[in-house]
């Protein structure tokens, strides 16, 4: 579950789009989003989420998101910059934590943006990349697409798509979808963010869903700064 938690973070992850979309016609269908907020790739950019949630085994969960971007570095022999998110978050009857540290890598063009995988800074597990698509900078109510294929030190592998959604009032939704298998194929884990933002990129909110296999329960968290 730690690092699905850490995966809010990836809400900017868009793939080439391919078009598409559902039957109910967006608001303002030929409005252009920017995909990434201004400064999101800017050594020393910081950004901090108050959350609350619950879990369906009757958990009531509050805490804080931080990510910074950090100084470029050289990650799978090419350059890229890492982003640290903290995570903290208590679960108030039972005092249960979870905490982790968590650097995600992205290439640094911002006409090539690729997610190119995360290190877990408290379990020590590697997540690099199989396959991966160029994020767009820019991209219009329907259009959805893969952002790609990664595997992690366990032999688990993870899946990421999105698609981006109307939501009102001249906003989108973006939503990312995450699955997670283990080497027999079976299911881990799976995620999904949905990110309100407005035409310039920027975060308004976020909804993070978590549904654990191994437990059955899923994790609901509200962010807002």
């Amino acid at each position: 579950m730690k690092k699905y938690l850490v995966l809010f973070a990836l809400i900017l992850i868009q793939g080439c789009s391919s078009g598409g979309g559902d039957s109910t016609a967006p608001i303002v269908p030929d409005t252009v989003f920017q995909l990434f907020e201004a400064g999101s790739f800017t050594d020393g950019f910081k950004e901090t989420w108050n959350v609350t949630g619950t879990d369906t085994a009757g958990g009531v969960w509050s805490g804080v998101f931080d990510e910074e971007v950090q100084a470029e570095v050289t990650y799978d022999s090419q350059p890229a910059m890492p982003i640290l998110t903290l995570v903290q978050l208590t679960e108030s009857s039972s005092n249960g934590k979870i905490d982790n540290l968590n650097v995600d890598f992205w290439s640094t063009s911002a006409s090539d943006r690729r997610f190119l995988g995360s290190n877990d800074l408290i379990s020590g597990t590697m997540t690099v990349s199989a396959t991966t698509a160029a994020i767009p900078e820019t991209a219009k109510i329907g259009d959805s697409g893969a952002v790609g294929t990664y595997l992690d030190s366990a032999g688990s592998v993870e899946v990421i798509s999105w698609r981006l959604d109307d939501g009102g009032n001249g906003q989108a939704k973006v939503v990312q979808l995450v699955t997670e298998k283990d080497q027999a194929g079976i299911l881990v884990s799976s995620s999904t963010t949905t990110t309100l933002i407005d035409t310039s990129g920027n975060a308004i909110s976020k909804t993070l869903e978590i549904y654990t296999a191994d437990t059955g329960v899923t994790l609901t968290l509200f962010l807002n700064k």
